[in-house]
């Protein structure tokens, strides 16, 4: 559906959040439709029904369950249902605007943020948008060469045209519920790329390999014969062509999302070398291993995007100092076995602290797991509470690092990563008064 087929048309947008009220806006501003209908969930399914029976399109936001059963009953009334990223990868298709969709379960903003600085630095007309800057549909009339968009499983689900080249950084078990179950959650993601010119796949996540490996045209990013990351090291082949000490971004891991990116640059045809030269002015993204600074001696890591066991696990391997790590969340089918034996098997986490949710179930993890003499367990109730025990804890077990890796989403808590983020940076700036 494109912008033209909106004209003069009733129009519910379903949910109301950020990326809902930009529609409005959008819709509001050309003057597009004959009359817009606001919806949440919270209004109820009658007045849903209500709506339905005077309009013609649905404009879905990406929180709300493409498999809802209330869908059904908007189909019946022959509703048409869409989202703006279906109409803003249908705009696209209809110019030479090439659209780069990065997406996965962990690394996705970070890589988005990285190929946008250097793509700008090369002075290429390239915008940022999706999860990250401006909504998708902000950017339609706007005058670019590439636009690089962050995309969610939930905005994957059911586009009808795919981004020019789809990057994928791997696969977890997370946002379970929304998909109905992990297989439908993978299912989701990899429909991102149905109709791409090239999925570029992470070789180094064989959950990743096995959701797309149906896909044509897939170019593999971590084998020897192109990018891949080694510890703190980037090579292109054989060569060392980055390491990450010359960055201003923290863990290892990150490395191998460069190496996504790298092979998304020059899968475009675009100087590698040259847009790499950029990199080193690149600051670290809010919220992903974000250095929040040292009270007396002990660093706080602000790691609040973390949302899958598996993200924590490459947090603590990004440190070798003696450390508390702080997790907890929204119970989200989580499994955290490999969790709790990353920690036995390392002793520089001397201290995990629970919360939340889902605190007593890794708690439970770590109880099956861990049974070092020279750790500690602790569940706490509130993250100021975590934040306090772990200062004093970490000094008493002669360590000097504090990591807030949550594991887990956090709905109900919070209304988003950024907020729990910075519920964490006021809970440590609390300490330093």
């Amino acid at each position: 559906m494109q912008i033209k087929d909106l004209e003069n048309k009733n129009i519910i947008i379903w949910g109301m959040g950020t990326e809902g009220i930009a529609v409005k806006n959008y819709l509001t501003k050309h003057k597009l439709a004959k009359n817009i209908y606001e919806y949440n969930d919270s209004d109820g399914q009658n007045i849903l029904e209500e709506l339905a029976k005077k309009s013609d399109v649905v404009i879905r936001s990406p929180g709300v369950s493409i498999y809802k059963p209330e869908f059904a009953m908007l189909k019946k009334y022959g509703l048409e249902i869409t989202s703006s990223s279906n109409i803003f990868l249908s705009e696209m298709k209809q110019r030479q605007t090439k659209v780069i969709g990065v997406s996965g379960s962990k690394g996705k903003t970070l890589s988005v943020s990285m190929m946008y600085h250097m793509m700008k630095g090369m002075g290429l007309k390239v915008a940022l948008g999706g999860n990250i800057g401006k909504a998708l549909i902000e950017l339609i009339d706007e005058e670019n060469d590439y636009i690089i968009g962050e995309f969610s499983s939930y905005q994957a689900s059911d586009i009808k045209n795919s981004p020019n080249i789809v990057m994928f950084t791997n696969l977890f078990s997370v946002h379970t519920d929304w998909h109905q179950g992990h297989e439908g959650y993978c299912r989701d993601k990899v429909h991102l790329a149905h109709k791409a010119d090239v999925a570029v796949v992470n070789s180094n996540n064989p959950e990743l390999i096995k959701y797309t490996e149906s896909l044509p045209n897939i170019v593999y990013y971590g084998k020897a014969n192109g990018f891949y990351a080694k510890d703190k090291e980037l090579f292109y082949q054989d060569e060392v062509v980055c390491n990450i000490d010359n960055l201003q971004i923290n863990g290892n891991h990150n490395m191998e999302n460069l190496a996504g990116v790298m092979t998304v640059i020059k899968t475009l045809g675009l100087d590698w070398r040259k847009a790499l030269s950029f990199l080193p002015s690149f600051e670290q993204v809010a919220h992903r291993l974000q250095d929040v600074g040292v009270i007396d001696g002990v660093r706080f890591i602000n790691d609040s995007i973390s949302t899958a066991p598996e993200a924590a696990i490459s947090a603590m391997k990004s440190f070798d100092n003696n450390m508390v790590i702080i997790s907890g969340g929204t119970i989200n089918q989580q499994d955290y076995t490999e969790y709790a034996k990353f920690i036995e098997a390392n002793p520089k986490v001397k201290i995990a602290i629970t919360l939340f949710q889902c605190g007593s179930q890794i708690a439970d993890s770590i109880r099956k797991y861990v049974t070092r003499d020279d750790f500690v367990l602790i569940e706490a109730e509130k993250l100021s509470e975590a934040v306090d025990l772990a200062f004093k804890g970490i000094k008493l077990a002669k360590g000097n690092l504090v990591l807030f890796s949550p594991t887990a989403p956090s709905f109900g808590y919070y209304k988003n990563f950024m907020e729990r983020g910075q519920d964490f940076i006021n809970c440590v700036k609390k300490l330093a008064k």
